[in-house]
């Protein structure tokens, strides 16, 4: 038994543009010489598209066979079209009748027209028209001829026209549509009885050995096409219905006639139904002797197509067609040159067929491309375009609508970042790209300070570098953007800042982590020259790089020389998250303790030590705490703070000199410090938490008075700031 292997489709040579062209004109040339056959097959078609759910209805709810129920909605689409053509064609022949009345109060009108707007020669030519109109209706061919026109001169055949001449005249006149009626029932007879096995010989003709495309598009095409067709069926149905009732309300003769044609030549795309409120719009001028009837008659069409077509159908359809308005017009004018008002009629299901086959037939895609109303680019490619061309307001508008459907992380991510990748692809770092990459990085900083609103932190403790261009800070940029949301502060800097000449004045002390960030490849030496020169300048930074391009992937951290690699930006967010928890933790144990962080600039604890200062006449008044590092790294400074706390009082020291330590302290000699007095910091429980110290670089008298300001002093702070 061997296994069934589906054929596999030879690859297709692509057409050139002279042999597309020419396959084109031919397929256009057969459509039009066609049109006999052709026209009664597509309508036939179309009509099985619109009648399938309902035979399938019938098969499933009223378990009938196939066939009745075929014949049965064969039947039922029979007798309506019947039921409107009758009711259409009893309601012409009752304006035929009532039209030669109307010619008094038309010829009033355009009397009082001209003689408020005279000298207009249309005015003059619609007097003749309406006159001639009124004799031709009336059968009074002795009538005088309109001003300036003369009496045509009769002409008198002398045939005598028998029965057997009427007969052929007559049955010349309606035979044709009737042939063309019982093709097309027949054709939808046959189409619907026999719509699988029709629809197995398409699949095996197109589908190439695509079978399950082929049957996705043929499905897709005819929920499509029979949604459409019923909606549009509907939405025309209510709108002659509403239109008909309007105008009879209104007093417009025939109402019903004018309803029921709306209902069809709605079918034609954008001026279907204005074609037809014309002749009502005529009428309403005709009747009334004033001008209310019309003014109406034009208002009440205007409401209703107005919002049928602007609030109606696009809840209604949604995607249900899936074709561009442009297209839509194109395909009508194409279709009505082939097969004239038909062509009308039926350009939009057809069209929307087109665009099925080319959104699930990878050989017909350029016509879901030229037809289709999705858009062809993706959201990124949309603002990578927007960007390369300096348009911001576009770019903030498909920002935002993307931020207020699917947030700011996914926007970063799924937009942002590949329009980077798209720059970084299109744009290398040469002189002739750096024009539009300037253009497009402008763009880029209005887009993130309008839909984002970064603030960033000078001197924070996460710095941020873009590793070459432009392109790689804003990049860091977005990175950065993330590291906002997680309440992390963060700097970020150009590349400019680590380049030979700049490097050695980045400001280091407060950072505790520098990533650099690269959206291209080339990155081994600027990662080991930028991690030799920090290191160099503070050992304790730690170094990461930050790798969004797939051509880098064979680089490590210890190749980089760095201390760890990134390959995309959550995971630096992730792992600078994990970082900043003991940091966060160790700051929070530290701000607990007194006089943490306390002191160290233009707070209330520093003026304090400066009035403090003052009123020794000292130059310097500070505290140094016991558990602090950066006093504990230095020994000699530390040894008179515990000097201080082990006496657990007042010590005073001058020249360097004191009997409670062994000769000279290094820490005051070094500093050159001739004068310093320290009192201890006790707390509540009783430790002694540090000293409140006074240092002048001269020498200095101290009392006992001093000694007891000075504890007092140390005892405020205390209850101040302990």
């Amino acid at each position: 038994m061997t296994e069934y292997m589906p054929p596999v489709a030879p690859p297709r040579r692509r057409l050139n543009t002279f042999e597309s062209l020419a396959t084109f004109a031919i397929m256009a040339v057969l459509l039009y010489l066609g049109a006999g056959i052709f026209v009664p097959l597509v309508l036939a078609i179309l009509l099985a598209f619109a009648l399938n759910p309902l035979v399938s209805w019938m098969n499933k709810r009223l378990h009938l066979p196939d066939p009745v129920a075929v014949i049965l909605a064969v039947l039922l689409a029979v007798a309506a079209l019947a039921a409107f053509v009758f009711t259409a064609g009893t309601q012409i022949a009752n304006l035929v009748q009532e039209l030669p009345g109307y010619r008094s109060v038309m010829e009033a009108k355009i009397a009082g027209l001209q003689e408020q707007f005279g000298g207009l020669t249309w005015l003059d030519q619609l007097t003749g028209m309406v006159s001639s109109l009124g004799d031709g209706l009336n059968g009074n061919p002795d009538a005088p001829p309109p001003p300036g026109q003369i009496r045509p001169i009769p002409v008198t055949i002398s045939n005598d026209i028998g029965p057997l001449a009427v007969i052929t005249s007559v049955m010349g006149s309606i035979v044709g549509p009737i042939a063309t009626a019982a093709i097309v029932t027949v054709f939808l007879i046959f189409l619907l009885l026999g719509r699988s096995d029709m629809q197995e010989r398409f699949i095996r003709l197109v589908s190439a050995g695509r079978y399950s495309l082929t049957n996705l598009a043929i499905t897709d095409a005819s929920k499509r096409v029979g949604r459409y067709l019923i909606i549009q069926l509907l939405v025309n149905t209510t709108y002659g219905v509403i239109f008909g009732t309007g105008l009879w309300l209104i007093g417009v003769p025939s109402a019903p006639l004018w309803g029921l044609l709306i209902i069809l030549f709605r079918y034609i795309p954008f001026v279907g139904a204005l074609i037809i409120a014309i002749v009502p719009f005529t009428l309403a001028f005709a009747v009334d002797p004033g001008w209310n009837m019309l003014l109406m008659a034009v208002g009440l069409f205007l409401v209703v197509d107005l919002t049928t077509a602007n609030v109606i159908e696009p809840r209604l359809y949604g995607s249900s067609t899936g074709v561009s308005p442009i297209a839509i017009l194109l395909s009508a004018m194409f279709w009505a040159t082939l097969w004239g008002p038909v062509g009308l009629i039926l350009a939009t299901p057809m069209t929307v067929c087109l665009v099925v086959i080319g959104r699930h037939l990878p050989q017909f895609q350029f016509l879901e491309t030229l037809l289709g109303s999705e858009p062809v680019l993706s959201t990124h490619e949309r603002i990578y375009q927007r960007m390369l061309n300096g348009k911001t307001e576009d770019a903030i508008d498909i920002s935002e609508d993307y931020v207020e459907e699917h947030g700011k992380e996914d926007w970063a991510d799924d937009v942002m970042l590949p329009a980077l990748r798209m720059a970084t692809a299109e744009l290398p770092d040469r002189p002739e790209s750096v024009p539009q990459r300037r253009q497009l990085i402008a763009t880029f900083e209005a887009v993130l300070d309008n839909v984002v609103e970064p603030t960033w932190t000078e001197n924070a403790p996460i710095m941020l570098i873009g590793g070459h261009t432009e392109i790689d800070e804003a990049a860091a940029r977005l990175l950065g953007v993330k590291l906002l949301d997680e309440k992390v502060p963060v700097e970020v800097l150009p590349p400019g800042a680590i380049r030979q000449e700049a490097i050695g004045r980045l400001e280091l002390e407060p950072v505790h982590t520098l990533l650099l960030v690269f959206m291209g490849s080339d990155i081994r030496s600027q990662c080991r020259y930028v991690a030799r020169r920090v290191r160099r300048m503070d050992p304790e930074v730690r170094i990461g790089v930050v790798i969004l391009n797939d051509a880098a992937l064979e680089e490590t951290a210890d190749l980089l020389h760095v201390d760890a690699v990134y390959r995309d930006l959550d995971k630096a967010v992730d792992a600078i998250r994990d970082q900043q928890a003991p940091a966060k933790a160790a700051r929070a144990k530290l701000a607990a303790q007194p006089f943490a962080g306390l002191g160290r600039g233009d707070d209330a604890l520093g003026k304090e030590l400066d009035a403090i200062a003052e009123g020794f006449d000292v130059p310097v008044a500070l505290i140094n705490l016991l558990d602090d590092e950066r006093h504990q790294d230095d020994e000699d400074a530390i040894e008179l703070t515990k000097l201080v706390a082990d006496k657990g009082e007042v010590v005073v020291i001058h020249n360097a000199q004191s009997e409670d330590i062994e000769g000279d302290n290094a820490y005051l000699v070094t500093n050159g410090i001739d004068f310093f007095a320290g009192a201890p910091l006790v707390l509540a429980d009783g430790t002694i938490a540090g000293v409140l110290a006074l240092q002048d670089y001269d020498p200095h008298e101290f009392s006992e008075e001093d000694i007891e300001r000075l504890k007092a002093k140390a005892a405020e702070l205390v209850a101040k700031f302990g």
